[in-house]
């Protein structure tokens, strides 16, 4: 059954499909369709189709012409809808979409409780808005309070570590420290005593636990002061070590003396007579390894005979510079050659060193020294630790008065100053006649007393060495008499005379006498200095040379006049040009001493 839509109407309503495109292809019948305004209506046209087909049971297949006019132009639309199968795909579609209902009912519950529970989460974050402004007004006030208490906690806030290391750490620096922070606490607690910004319960609390806390700083500072002074009394202990252990925490003196003065007091007297003992102990055995050193003596000095006898000694021989000044013998030219070696070693910046006991105690026998070089060994070792220990007393227990650190220096040195010149007497005994050490050691005594003025020592250790000056110079004068008698006694004895009134002596050869004493005159003279800050002329060792070259030069002009005219003036001039030609040789020599030089040099002319 074939029936033809009414096609007015069917034009009427798809005459807007115009002008689009073609969207169905190419029929088997080669109908073609023209497409209107698009897919919207043409569904809707395709669903009334459908429509129609139902009601009159018509033939699901059928044509279709759709036609219509727009400007001129005629699109026709031909095409053959298979409606079965149209329904079939609508009910597919309608099941889906079913379906897809199905699986969106939660979400449809869920969106309708959340729009149901919106005004209660509505009211709820206004509560929270609310709630979030009170806790920003309560931050900011607790700001203000912790900005104006941050600083008093801070002031008055005792640590548990610093607690922790008071009781229980080492005492070393870093327990120093914690002192310090106590001390500062104890002075702020007390600043805040008469403020009203604190609860002064708080104070008085706070207060008696730095009390507390002072009181056990106290207790461990004292079992640390007495394990240390004993420390000093054990063997082979090391006073260096010690102090510089006790150096390091200075400040706990400091602490003792503000918080228990009397204990303080007694801790540093207990320590000065501990190093006293400890001094005297280990300079005695120094002493003891000195003594065992072997002396450079004057082998040609009559004294040594006599030395190691039970006869006693000579107060004056005119033997002894008979000696110095007449034999060749090998001991007599090494002392002279020495002396300028002694006087290098004398000027010699550098040499100021002690030697240690072990190596005293195992020197070799044939290793000799000169008196000056032992007692440089002890009086430098005493000069060294009396310098470590005034400077130890200054900064460990704080003594800044003067008299009170010269007083606690002489309580600890003041034995060991009684050793030091027993010592120097002792050097005399076996060096008695060696007048060039004596000379040599003054001359050491008067660079330690420059040096003790550099190392800003007390008066003290001045005393001592000016007490060692008092048993030398008039050691050293006693040498000058003696030795003035001895070249007079030489030049006047018979041996000489003979030699010189010898028809077959030479006298253009000078005296072995003038030879040796010119050798001493010189050296002598290079000894003048002026280390004491004094006028050259007040000591005693221009005196000394004065007196040795009138001496020797009434000798010679007496031994002279055993001679004939004739002979007479060459025999003092070849002596007396020797003397002029050494000291004159010598720029030092004539630096020191002008006036001797050019004395000589009017003899020469005088006698030429």
């Amino acid at each position: 059954m074939s029936i033809a839509p009414h096609r007015n109407s069917i034009s009427k309503r798809s005459s807007s499909i115009i002008g689009g495109h073609n969207r169905f292809g190419n029929h088997p019948n080669d109908r073609t369709v023209e497409l209107g305004h698009g897919q919207n209506e043409m569904r809707t046209t395709i669903s009334r189709l459908e429509y129609l087909n139902n009601k009159f049971n018509i033939d699901p297949s059928f044509d279709i012409e759709v036609s219509g006019e727009k400007k001129d132009k005629k699109l026709v639309l031909n095409t053959k809808i298979d409606i079965q199968q149209k329904e079939t795909a609508f009910a597919e579609y309608s099941c889906k979409i079913l379906d897809s209902l199905e699986l969106l009912k939660p979400l449809f519950k869920y969106i309708r409780s959340l729009e149901m529970n919106l005004d209660s989460l509505s009211n709820e974050m206004e509560a929270l808005k609310a709630r979030l402004t009170n806790l920003n007004e309560e931050i900011k006030k607790n700001a203000k309070v912790d900005q104006a208490l941050t600083p008093v906690l801070m002031d008055i806030l005792i640590s548990p570590q610093t607690v922790q290391i008071i009781c229980n750490a080492t005492i070393d620096e870093n327990w120093v420290n914690q002192l310090t922070v106590l001390s500062e606490k104890k002075e702020i607690l007390q600043a805040y005593k008469d403020s009203d910004k604190v609860n002064q319960d708080n104070i008085t609390h706070l207060s008696q636990i730095i009390e507390n806390l002072e009181k056990k700083c106290v207790e461990r500072i004292k079992k640390f002061l007495i394990d240390h002074i004993k420390a000093f009394r054990g063997i082979d202990s090391s006073s260096v070590k010690i102090q510089k252990k006790l150096l390091s925490v200075k400040e706990i003196m400091v602490f003792l003396k503000n918080r228990n003065p009397k204990l303080a007091k007694e801790f540093e007297n207990a320590y000065i007579y501990t190093i006293r003992w400890y001094y005297y102990f280990n300079f005695v055995k120094y002493i003891s390894s000195l003594e065992n050193l072997t002396l450079q003596e004057n082998e040609f000095d009559t004294d040594s005979a006599f030395r190691h006898t039970t006869r006693p000694l000579p107060s004056s021989s005119t033997s002894t510079f008979r000696s110095l000044l007449l034999d060749n013998s090998d001991s007599i030219n090494e002392y002279l050659i020495n002396l300028p070696r002694r006087l290098e070693q004398l000027e010699d910046e550098s040499n100021k060193y002690s030697i240690l006991a072990q190596i005293a105690e195992s020197a070799n026998s044939n290793l000799k020294f000169f008196m000056e070089q032992i007692f440089q060994f002890l009086n430098q070792t005493i000069l060294d630790n009396f310098t470590i220990e005034f400077n130890f007393i200054m900064g460990f227990f704080d003594i800044t008065d003067n008299e009170e650190l010269s007083s606690t220096m002489k309580q600890m040195f003041s034995p060991i100053f009684k050793l030091g010149t027993n010592f120097t007497k002792y050097l005399l005994q076996y060096c008695k006649s060696d007048y060039f050490g004596i000379l040599h050691t003054i001359r050491r005594i008067q660079k330690m007393e420059y040096e003790i003025q550099m190392r800003c020592l007390p008066e003290l250790f001045q005393t001592y060495l000016n007490s060692q000056l008092m048993v030398l110079w008039p050691a050293f004068q006693n040498n000058i008499d003696i030795l003035c008698d001895n070249i007079t006694a030489t030049l006047m004895s018979t041996s000489v005379i003979k030699q010189i009134m010898n028809n077959k002596a030479n006298l253009l050869i000078p005296l072995k006498a003038t030879q040796s004493f010119s050798m001493v005159l010189s050296n002598m003279v290079k000894l003048v200095q002026n280390l004491v800050f004094e006028l050259e002329t007040s000591e005693p060792l221009n005196g000394s040379i004065e007196r040795l070259s009138s001496t020797y030069e009434k000798g010679m002009i007496q031994l002279a006049s055993n001679l004939d005219p004739n002979k007479r003036k060459l025999f003092l001039y070849v002596n007396f040009q020797l003397m002029y030609n050494v000291l004159d040789s010598d720029s030092s020599i004539k630096e020191k001493k002008p006036d001797l030089t050019d004395h000589y040099k009017r003899l020469v002319e005088a006698y030429s």
